[in-house]
């Protein structure tokens, strides 16, 4: 295994760690936010620049009016859970991938190959820097590792 390819396991890994303790911060914010009324703007910013956002398609609407009648959550405590199930994910892959576990690597392509349609959607419905830089790096890592096909083989 080449030294390159040691430094760009080592990015993926610091990249889903900070995401997930990012995501957990923006739950904490979301879940304040729903409180106290007073960041409902930072969250929605948050919410936006974050691919957060619940778009205005009817199936998400309804699925999210159902969750809100069944669990009795705002809308933004609803974004703070969805956040907070993200972050166990990334967590969860930048942890695997730092045990140098077989399955993180298929988690990390599956999870992140199905939001790059998502993200790239996003990026041409509304351009931030933030979203292209995200489109760009999770292109680079589902790439990476499909170049790579075995990662961490027989390990």
């Amino acid at each position: 295994m080449g030294g390159e390819h040691d430094v760009f396991i080592k990015v993926i890994i610091v990249e889903r760690v900070v995401k997930a303790i990012v995501l957990i911060v923006l739950a904490i914010g979301l879940i304040f936010a729903g409180r106290s009324g007073l960041l409902t703007e930072w969250a929605e910013f948050a919410q936006e620049q974050l691919n957060l956002s619940t778009g205005h398609g009817v199936i998400v609407q309804l699925l999210l009016r159902l969750l809100a009648y069944i669990g009795n959550f705002a809308h933004i405590n609803v974004l703070a859970v969805g956040a907070i199930a993200y972050a166990i994910l990334e967590g969860t892959e930048g942890v695997g991938l730092a045990m140098r576990r077989r399955w993180a690597e298929y988690l990390t392509v599956i999870a992140t190959g199905f939001l790059i349609p998502y993200e790239a959607y996003e990026v041409v419905r509304h351009v931030t820097l933030f979203k292209v830089g995200a489109l760009l790096l999770n292109i680079a890592v589902v790439g990476y590792l499909a170049y790579r096909k075995r990662l961490f083989v027989g390990i």
